[in-house]
């Protein structure tokens, strides 16, 4: 009877050990089997542009993980991309300079308080309103962009992206500095607890003197940044801007807040895990370019990991 009460006890504790570091399991053995699978894996130039290119999911992933924790939710990622891709171009090409980088991240912002509002003070479902925002600022993009791409080959912007900061690429130097701030005003600021507070209960939140509709306009709107900044990254990367870009990222930072332990009813989630999730997939990604395995088998197991994260972080 003793011998099963102590195993029960050590078999709760594993399995409570596998739901709270799933992610960084799952983050192990995916590199540890690059590692073995093939030997381009582990070189300097593969982790550099495994870095490089899913820093820009990874900042996608930050701020939908600050929404995901209200009980919220941002559809519109992939069309934010798109958007500022083409005004970043667009805006630089017209020879404004380093204002055109500042005036895309203020309409970054502009669209992400025009969601919050809806969501707060029009009490639409943050589904609805995200659904049609990507409509909306798609074809926005398609209408400025008039059929042509817009190059910015040699202009400040590519050559600032395209280098490094502190001998460290800008892509990763800006995720790096968007991580640390994120999670600063999760972990350290009145803001950042309310923003679990109100994921956790509305109405409990607002009894406890939270301005939850405030409070959920401003993270749309540093959502909306964020969505932005990784556009204006992209156009940097791409050195033009296209409408033809975008798809895709709504879900790959969903997937990543999800994989990362967060729950999509809200309350829940952290910076860190929500980074090291963003870059899960795009090892797994990677490992199976590398491996030569077509893109639809990569997006079965794509949705596989996501499945498992999920049933590992149920609270039942």
């Amino acid at each position: 009877m003793e011998n099963t009460a102590i195993k029960k006890k050590n078999h709760i504790k594993a399995e409570k050990f596998i739901k709270n570091n799933f992610v960084i399991l799952a983050f192990i053995i995916i590199f540890l089997y690059g590692c073995f699978a093939t030997p381009v894996f582990l070189t300097v130039g593969n982790i550099k542009t495994v870095l490089i290119t899913n820093s820009i999911s990874a900042i996608c992933a930050l701020g939908m993980l600050m929404i995901i924790i209200t009980g919220g939710i941002d559809l519109s990622v992939g069309s934010y991309v798109c958007i500022c891709v083409c005004l970043s171009a667009g805006f630089i090409q017209e020879g404004m300079g380093m204002m055109a980088i500042v005036l895309v991240g203020a309409l970054g912002i502009l669209f992400g308080c025009i969601t919050g509002i809806l969501v707060a003070y029009a009490h639409v479902a943050p589904f609805v309103v995200t659904l049609a925002m990507t409509s909306v600022l798609k074809g926005l993009a398609y209408m400025y962009q008039v059929g042509e791409s817009r190059r910015i080959d040699g202009t400040f912007w590519p050559d600032f992206i395209q280098g490094s900061v502190l001998f460290i690429p800008t892509p990763i130097f800006i995720m790096i500095v968007v991580f640390l701030i994120v999670m600063f005003i999760l972990n350290k600021t009145k803001f950042g607890r309310g923003l679990y507070a109100i994921g956790g209960n509305q109405e409990t939140a607002r009894l406890a003197g939270i301005h939850v509709k405030r409070y959920l306009v401003m993270v749309y709107a540093i959502g909306g940044f964020l969505f932005s900044l990784a556009g204006m990254i992209l156009a940097g990367r791409l050195s033009m801007g296209t409408a033809t870009v975008g798809d895709g990222y709504e879900l790959d930072a969903i997937a990543a807040v999800v994989i990362g332990g967060a729950s999509l009813s809200g309350g829940t989630g952290g910076a860190v895990k929500t980074l090291i999730g963003a870059f899960l997939m795009g090892i797994l990604m990677n490992v199976m370019n590398l491996l030569g395995i077509a893109s639809y088998p990569q997006m079965v197991f794509k949705g596989i990991i996501i499945v498992a994260a999920v049933l590992a972080n149920r609270n039942d």
